[in-house]
């Protein structure tokens, strides 16, 4: 310590009075900014500008010096810890080498010149005089009845002096100008007051605004000096914060005395722990639901293997036959005509040897939305048709089957049809919407991939009744996974209301938030949008929708 302190205050004068350097850039150390020390895991300290132009392998960083690794924290260098140390020894060294300030005690001490007697050393102040005396001088000086009057103070109680006019300078400032063009020559003697460039200003007296400053800055520092408690306690908190977030170190004492360190994970490796977590378990489903659907292939594959071997022995029975059935045929020829006619038989037979050779090497794989494999040429959805009575329900549901309108009747009991649309076989499920015969409508829940609501879009006297009951369904949990399909159903209707009022009046963004729905219009009619809203379910089912 000692050693650098001498080596500070005889440094060269070209150079910081601070000589503590980076051995990488050669700049000074600093207590903060660019130039704060930092320290490696190695040991070495390297200022924080020269460790940011450092290269950075992954999160790793390489020491300059001795190639060792330092790894990285999600806050990069500056996370790397200060080498404290070295800044306590900068503040002790700044401290040492900074100039003194004198105080008047020290002036005083330090030899003020007797105004009387040079060689005599001040200590007393004649405050008519104005005199800097030594104790000697001044009782001499003094002596007089007059002059025993004068009033004499400590040195070190001297006031200050004032400062002279610059217009006026046998006069000394005693007041301070307030207009506004006087901001920057406010001062001013009682000859620039009453006679000079300040006269009929407004003023006040130098020690009156004087202490309004004072007390003002005293205001000011205290206000910065609460901001800074805020400022530095935010500071602490941002630090908590950034080791709560990057996690850190716990030093515990264990039963034999010695401590041992356990590492704190922060909350970033929990949410990455987390994220992993959740992606393990979603390949381990994935995977479940491969293992699923390539069981569903292989099980398809070893029927239809089975069954196409089962043909193919058929087939090598049948061509025997065929080959005596020639035979006859040919020795059939020489007959009469009685004879043969009676070879009808045998044709036949050639006939369903060709239906047996129609066999399709192709297997129809389809995929839905929750990873489930579907074999086949089409895939069951299981619907049902819900609604208030005379909203259509069975009249889209026989145009979407037969392509024909059918006159409203009222459904006691449920009508089902099936409605092969693309890709996809929808079972369809027409409940009556009675009154009476709503409660009936749980019964039909089971199983239900699908919902479609029928509403009657131009009779809006009963759109809080259609409401309620849609919001019964759902709250209904046998239904939480279906999809919603809402039909604002007879748009031909001059009175008809539009989608967008629809679902403004019925609240859906509201009622069903959470789920898959769509509205859509439609007309029973002529069938328009009927085929749209079941191009909708398919896409909501499956994951590859032929089109």
């Amino acid at each position: 310590m000692a050693a650098i302190a001498e080596e500070v205050t005889s440094g060269r004068k070209s150079r910081p009075m601070n000589v503590l350097e980076c051995r990488v850039c050669e700049d000074v150390f600093h207590l903060q900014g660019d130039k704060v020390p930092r320290l490696l895991l190695c040991g070495h300290t390297v200022c924080h500008d020269c460790l940011a132009r450092l290269p950075v392998h992954g999160r790793t960083l390489q020491c300059p010096f001795d190639r060792q690794v330092t790894e990285l924290s999600d806050s990069g260098v500056w996370g790397l810890k200060k080498n404290f140390a070295l800044i306590e020894l900068l503040e002790r060294l700044q401290v040492s080498v900074e100039p003194s300030t004198t105080t008047e005690e020290d002036i005083n001490d330090g030899g003020v010149r007797c105004d009387e007697n040079d060689d005599h050393k001040a200590t007393i102040y004649c405050t008519v005089c104005g005199t800097n005396l030594c104790p000697s001088c001044a009782e001499s000086i003094h002596s007089t009845k007059t002059l025993k009057k004068h009033r004499r103070i400590p040195l070190a109680d001297k006031p200050k002096e004032r400062p002279k006019c610059p217009l006026h300078s046998t006069h000394v400032i005693e007041f301070t100008c307030l207009e506004e063009d006087c901001r920057e020559n406010s001062l001013m003697c009682f000859v620039c007051k009453d006679y000079g460039r300040h006269q009929g200003h407004k003023h006040a007296l130098l020690e009156t605004e004087a202490q309004s400053m004072r007390s003002s800055v005293t205001n000011a520092i205290q206000h910065v000096r609460a901001f800074t408690t805020e400022v530095t306690e935010s500071s602490r908190k941002v630090a908590s914060v950034i080791d709560a977030i990057e996690g850190g170190v716990l030093v515990q004492e264990n039963d034999q005395g010695s401590l041992v360190r356990h590492p704190m994970a922060g909350s970033a490796e929990k949410a990455r722990s987390r994220v992993r977590a959740y992606f393990d378990d979603m390949r381990q489903t994935v995977n479940r639901q491969e293992e699923a659907g390539l069981a569903v292939v292989n099980s398809h594959v070893r029927e239809k293997l089975f069954s196409l071997r089962q043909q193919q022995e058929d087939m090598a029975v049948l061509i025997a036959q065929v080959n005596s059935v020639c035979s006859e045929c040919e020795r059939s020829l020489q007959r009469d005509d009685a004879e043969v006619t009676s070879i009808a038989a045998a044709q036949q037979q050639f006939i369903d040897i060709a239906r047996l050779c129609n066999a399709d090497a192709g297997i129809p794989v389809a995929f839905t939305k929750d990873n489930r494999v579907h074999i086949g040429p089409k895939m069951e959805m299981r619907a049902v048709a819900l609604g208030l009575d005379g909203a259509g329900k069975t009249s889209i549901l026989f145009k979407l089957k037969q392509d024909e309108f059918v006159s409203p009747i009222t459904t006691i009991g449920f009508n089902v049809e099936t409605v092969e649309h693309r890709s996809l076989k929808f079972t369809i499920w027409d409940v009556g919407g009675l009154q009476k015969l709503r409660p009936l409508w749980r019964h039909y829940y089971l199983n239900t991939q699908a919902v479609i609501f029928v509403i009657d879009s131009s009779n809006t006297e009963r759109l809080s009744e259609a409401h309620d009951e849609l919001a019964k369904l759902m709250a209904e949990k046998r239904l939480r996974d279906a999809l919603l399909l809402i039909l604002a159903n007879k748009q031909d209707v001059s009175s008809a209301v539009s989608v967008d009022i629809l679902a403004e009046r019925l609240a859906l963004h509201k009622l069903c938030c959470g789920r898959s729905w769509t509205i859509m219009a439609c007309d029973a009619h002529t069938g328009r949008g009927l085929n749209e809203g079941l191009d909708w379910l398919a896409r909501q089912l499956m994951s590859e929708f032929a089109q």
